[in-house]
Protein backbone atom coordinates (compact mmCIF):
# COMPACT_ATOMS: atom_id res chain seq x y z
CA UNK A 1 0.00 0.00 0.00
CA UNK A 2 1.22 3.43 -0.69
CA UNK A 3 0.07 4.68 2.74
CA UNK A 4 -0.64 2.64 5.91
CA UNK A 5 -4.15 2.97 7.58
CA UNK A 6 -5.30 1.03 10.48
CA UNK A 7 -7.98 -0.90 8.46
CA UNK A 8 -6.45 -1.57 5.72
CA UNK A 9 -2.86 -2.52 7.65
CA UNK A 10 -5.43 -5.08 8.99
CA UNK A 11 -6.87 -6.19 5.85
CA UNK A 12 -3.33 -6.45 4.41
CA UNK A 13 -2.16 -8.74 7.19
CA UNK A 14 -5.22 -10.87 6.59
CA UNK A 15 -5.01 -11.22 3.17
CA UNK A 16 -1.35 -12.60 3.01
CA UNK A 17 -1.48 -14.60 5.43
CA UNK A 18 0.89 -13.34 7.81
CA UNK A 19 2.14 -15.24 10.69
CA UNK A 20 4.76 -12.33 11.82
CA UNK A 21 3.83 -8.42 12.06
CA UNK A 22 7.05 -6.09 12.74
CA UNK A 23 6.43 -2.95 13.39
CA UNK A 24 6.93 0.50 15.21
CA UNK A 25 4.76 0.24 18.89
CA UNK A 26 2.05 2.83 17.00
CA UNK A 27 1.09 0.39 14.37
CA UNK A 28 1.03 -2.44 16.75
CA UNK A 29 -1.21 -0.36 18.71
CA UNK A 30 -3.20 0.01 15.31
CA UNK A 31 -3.73 -3.04 14.97
CA UNK A 32 -4.46 -4.06 18.67
CA UNK A 33 -7.67 -0.82 18.42
CA UNK A 34 -8.85 -2.85 14.71
CA UNK A 35 -8.88 -6.43 16.14
CA UNK A 36 -10.93 -5.21 19.12
CA UNK A 37 -13.05 -3.52 16.52
CA UNK A 38 -13.23 -6.24 15.09
CA UNK A 39 -13.50 -9.13 17.61
CA UNK A 40 -10.40 -10.75 16.26
CA UNK A 41 -7.01 -11.00 14.87
CA UNK A 42 -5.57 -11.28 11.79
CA UNK A 43 -6.63 -14.90 10.79
CA UNK A 44 -2.80 -16.79 11.13
CA UNK A 45 -0.83 -14.02 12.86
CA UNK A 46 1.46 -16.09 15.90
CA UNK A 47 3.18 -12.96 17.04
CA UNK A 48 4.19 -9.35 16.97
CA UNK A 49 7.69 -7.95 16.90
CA UNK A 50 8.11 -4.13 17.65
CA UNK A 51 11.34 -1.79 16.40
CA UNK A 52 11.77 1.14 16.17
CA UNK A 53 11.03 2.37 19.93
CA UNK A 54 10.40 1.12 23.59
CA UNK A 55 7.26 -0.79 24.07
CA UNK A 56 5.14 0.54 26.87
CA UNK A 57 4.28 -2.86 29.06
CA UNK A 58 0.67 -1.88 28.81
CA UNK A 59 0.54 -2.75 25.28
CA UNK A 60 2.16 -6.37 25.90
CA UNK A 61 -0.13 -7.13 28.57
CA UNK A 62 -2.78 -5.88 25.99
CA UNK A 63 -1.58 -8.07 23.40
CA UNK A 64 -1.09 -10.98 25.84
CA UNK A 65 -4.86 -10.70 27.48
CA UNK A 66 -7.06 -9.54 24.88
CA UNK A 67 -4.74 -10.37 21.46
CA UNK A 68 -3.84 -13.82 23.41
CA UNK A 69 -0.37 -13.31 21.09
CA UNK A 70 3.06 -12.46 22.00
CA UNK A 71 4.24 -9.02 21.47
CA UNK A 72 8.42 -9.03 21.08
CA UNK A 73 10.21 -6.68 22.47
CA UNK A 74 13.51 -5.76 20.07
CA UNK A 75 16.38 -3.51 21.01
CA UNK A 76 18.74 -2.70 18.95
CA UNK A 77 20.74 0.02 16.59
CA UNK A 78 22.17 1.11 13.35
CA UNK A 79 25.70 0.75 15.23
CA UNK A 80 25.62 -2.52 15.86
CA UNK A 81 23.50 -3.51 12.65
CA UNK A 82 21.65 -5.86 14.87
CA UNK A 83 19.93 -6.29 18.67
CA UNK A 84 21.33 -5.56 22.09
CA UNK A 85 18.03 -7.77 23.57
CA UNK A 86 15.47 -9.42 21.71
CA UNK A 87 12.52 -11.49 23.29
CA UNK A 88 11.45 -14.32 22.35
CA UNK A 89 8.26 -15.83 20.49
CA UNK A 90 6.05 -16.57 23.20
CA UNK A 91 4.24 -14.67 26.09
CA UNK A 92 6.96 -13.49 28.79
CA UNK A 93 6.74 -13.84 32.05
CA UNK A 94 4.66 -10.75 33.99
CA UNK A 95 8.07 -9.79 35.86
CA UNK A 96 9.95 -9.49 32.67
CA UNK A 97 7.21 -7.35 30.68
CA UNK A 98 9.26 -3.92 31.18
CA UNK A 99 12.24 -5.53 29.99
CA UNK A 100 13.38 -5.68 25.83
CA UNK A 101 14.69 -9.20 26.27
CA UNK A 102 17.96 -11.41 26.50
CA UNK A 103 21.61 -10.52 24.95
CA UNK A 104 21.80 -12.28 22.28
CA UNK A 105 24.33 -15.33 21.92
CA UNK A 106 26.98 -13.43 20.09
CA UNK A 107 27.12 -10.49 21.88
CA UNK A 108 28.24 -9.54 25.50
CA UNK A 109 26.12 -7.01 26.77
CA UNK A 110 27.10 -4.82 30.12
CA UNK A 111 25.77 -1.83 32.34
CA UNK A 112 28.66 0.26 32.36
CA UNK A 113 29.18 3.79 34.94
CA UNK A 114 30.88 6.82 33.85
CA UNK A 115 34.48 5.11 34.16
CA UNK A 116 33.56 2.09 32.36
CA UNK A 117 33.28 -0.15 35.46
CA UNK A 118 30.73 -2.87 35.32
CA UNK A 119 27.46 -2.45 37.41
CA UNK A 120 25.86 -4.35 39.82
CA UNK A 121 22.85 -6.41 39.18
CA UNK A 122 19.73 -3.90 38.80
CA UNK A 123 21.54 -0.91 38.54
CA UNK A 124 20.56 1.99 36.13
CA UNK A 125 24.38 2.71 34.23
CA UNK A 126 25.20 2.96 29.98
CA UNK A 127 24.27 0.11 28.12
CA UNK A 128 27.52 -0.93 26.67
CA UNK A 129 28.10 -3.75 24.44
CA UNK A 130 31.13 -5.88 22.59
CA UNK A 131 31.40 -8.95 20.06
CA UNK A 132 30.77 -6.95 16.85
CA UNK A 133 29.55 -3.90 16.08
CA UNK A 134 30.41 -0.74 13.39
CA UNK A 135 34.19 0.38 11.94
CA UNK A 136 33.25 4.32 13.38
CA UNK A 137 31.06 6.70 12.07
CA UNK A 138 31.81 7.97 8.60
CA UNK A 139 34.07 11.37 8.70
CA UNK A 140 34.14 11.73 12.57
CA UNK A 141 36.67 9.99 13.98
CA UNK A 142 36.41 12.05 17.51
CA UNK A 143 32.58 10.94 17.86
CA UNK A 144 34.03 7.54 16.60
CA UNK A 145 36.46 7.15 19.65
CA UNK A 146 33.88 8.28 22.15
CA UNK A 147 31.64 5.64 21.25
CA UNK A 148 34.01 2.78 21.00
CA UNK A 149 35.91 3.98 23.74
CA UNK A 150 37.43 0.90 25.64
CA UNK A 151 36.94 -1.57 23.37
CA UNK A 152 33.15 -1.56 24.18
CA UNK A 153 30.00 0.22 21.86
CA UNK A 154 28.43 2.56 23.98
CA UNK A 155 25.28 2.81 23.03
CA UNK A 156 24.48 6.15 25.00
CA UNK A 157 21.06 4.21 26.09
CA UNK A 158 20.41 4.21 30.61
CA UNK A 159 19.50 0.54 31.04
CA UNK A 160 19.85 -1.94 33.45
CA UNK A 161 20.33 -5.81 33.50
CA UNK A 162 18.47 -7.85 35.99
CA UNK A 163 18.97 -11.27 38.35
CA UNK A 164 17.55 -13.17 34.82
CA UNK A 165 19.72 -11.42 32.41
CA UNK A 166 16.91 -9.42 31.15
CA UNK A 167 18.00 -5.73 29.58
CA UNK A 168 15.82 -3.22 30.06
CA UNK A 169 16.00 0.19 28.62
CA UNK A 170 15.40 3.24 30.46
CA UNK A 171 15.67 5.78 27.76
CA UNK A 172 18.61 8.10 26.19
CA UNK A 173 21.01 10.11 28.61
CA UNK A 174 20.42 12.73 26.38
CA UNK A 175 16.27 12.33 27.15
CA UNK A 176 16.89 12.73 30.57
CA UNK A 177 15.28 15.60 32.22
CA UNK A 178 16.21 17.87 34.97
CA UNK A 179 13.96 19.35 37.00
CA UNK A 180 14.94 21.51 40.42
CA UNK A 181 18.27 19.27 40.61
CA UNK A 182 16.32 15.95 40.39
CA UNK A 183 16.49 13.53 37.71
CA UNK A 184 13.18 12.42 35.38
CA UNK A 185 13.58 9.77 33.16
CA UNK A 186 11.12 9.86 30.99
CA UNK A 187 9.90 6.71 30.41
CA UNK A 188 8.82 6.30 33.99
CA UNK A 189 6.67 8.92 33.44
CA UNK A 190 5.33 7.80 29.41
CA UNK A 191 4.58 4.44 30.77
CA UNK A 192 2.54 5.58 33.81
CA UNK A 193 0.69 8.13 31.12
CA UNK A 194 -0.23 4.73 28.98
CA UNK A 195 -1.53 3.00 31.84
CA UNK A 196 -4.29 5.64 32.30
CA UNK A 197 -7.81 4.69 30.89
CA UNK A 198 -8.33 6.60 27.40
CA UNK A 199 -4.47 7.25 26.86
CA UNK A 200 -2.69 5.35 23.67
CA UNK A 201 1.09 7.00 23.54
CA UNK A 202 2.53 9.29 25.49
CA UNK A 203 6.20 11.00 24.87
CA UNK A 204 7.60 13.51 27.65
CA UNK A 205 9.83 15.91 26.73
CA UNK A 206 11.24 19.46 28.29
CA UNK A 207 12.41 22.61 27.42
CA UNK A 208 14.40 25.01 29.17
CA UNK A 209 12.78 26.88 32.43
CA UNK A 210 14.30 29.92 34.54
CA UNK A 211 13.45 28.85 38.01
CA UNK A 212 14.01 24.78 37.70
CA UNK A 213 16.34 23.99 35.16
CA UNK A 214 14.47 22.39 32.65
CA UNK A 215 10.28 22.12 32.55
CA UNK A 216 8.77 18.63 31.83
CA UNK A 217 6.26 18.55 28.83
CA UNK A 218 3.60 15.29 28.28
CA UNK A 219 1.85 14.91 25.08
CA UNK A 220 -0.32 11.90 24.74
CA UNK A 221 -2.70 10.41 22.15
CA UNK A 222 -5.88 9.44 23.65
CA UNK A 223 -8.92 7.54 22.62
CA UNK A 224 -11.52 9.87 23.24
CA UNK A 225 -11.73 13.77 22.37
CA UNK A 226 -11.65 15.15 25.74
CA UNK A 227 -8.98 14.76 28.19
CA UNK A 228 -8.96 15.72 31.86
CA UNK A 229 -5.85 16.57 32.88
CA UNK A 230 -6.70 16.79 36.78
CA UNK A 231 -7.02 13.26 36.85
CA UNK A 232 -4.30 12.58 35.12
CA UNK A 233 -2.11 14.19 37.05
CA UNK A 234 -3.90 12.65 40.30
CA UNK A 235 -3.28 9.45 38.83
CA UNK A 236 0.73 10.42 38.06
CA UNK A 237 1.21 11.45 41.54
CA UNK A 238 0.74 8.10 43.35
CA UNK A 239 2.84 6.61 40.06
CA UNK A 240 5.58 8.16 39.61
CA UNK A 241 8.51 9.23 42.14
CA UNK A 242 8.63 12.86 40.88
CA UNK A 243 6.83 16.10 41.68
CA UNK A 244 4.24 16.42 38.91
CA UNK A 245 3.19 19.63 39.90
CA UNK A 246 6.05 21.06 36.89
CA UNK A 247 4.72 18.37 34.55
CA UNK A 248 2.01 19.82 32.04
CA UNK A 249 0.00 17.34 30.04
CA UNK A 250 -1.02 18.42 26.31
CA UNK A 251 -3.07 15.99 23.84
CA UNK A 252 -2.22 15.90 20.36
CA UNK A 253 -4.18 14.12 17.32
CA UNK A 254 -1.04 12.39 16.13
CA UNK A 255 2.40 12.55 17.12
CA UNK A 256 5.13 13.32 14.69
CA UNK A 257 7.37 10.46 13.72
CA UNK A 258 10.86 10.12 12.26
CA UNK A 259 11.72 7.80 9.31
CA UNK A 260 12.78 5.09 11.44
CA UNK A 261 9.21 4.70 13.29
CA UNK A 262 10.14 6.54 16.68
CA UNK A 263 8.36 9.22 18.10
CA UNK A 264 10.19 12.63 17.13
CA UNK A 265 10.89 14.20 20.15
CA UNK A 266 12.59 16.97 18.91
CA UNK A 267 9.85 18.09 16.55
CA UNK A 268 7.45 18.06 19.64
CA UNK A 269 10.52 19.61 21.64
CA UNK A 270 10.25 22.57 19.08
CA UNK A 271 6.69 22.81 18.99
CA UNK A 272 6.69 23.53 22.71
CA UNK A 273 9.51 25.97 22.48
CA UNK A 274 7.71 27.86 19.64
CA UNK A 275 4.18 27.85 21.44
CA UNK A 276 2.63 26.00 18.53
CA UNK A 277 1.44 23.21 20.83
Amino acid sequence: MSRWTQSQGWDAIEAAGATMLVGNPTLLTEILAESRARGRVPGRLRFGMSGGGPVPPTLKLAWRDELHLPLVESYGQSELGGFVALGGPGIEDARHFGAAGLPLPDKEVRILDRDGRVLPVGQIGEVCLRGGYMQGYWGMPEKTAEALRGGWLHTGDAGLIDRDGYVTMRGRFSELIQVAGRTWYPRDVEEALCRQPGVKEAAVIAVPDSVLGQRPIAFVTTDAAGLDVTSLRIALTAAVPYDTAALSITRVEIFPMTPTGKIAKAELRQMAISGAA
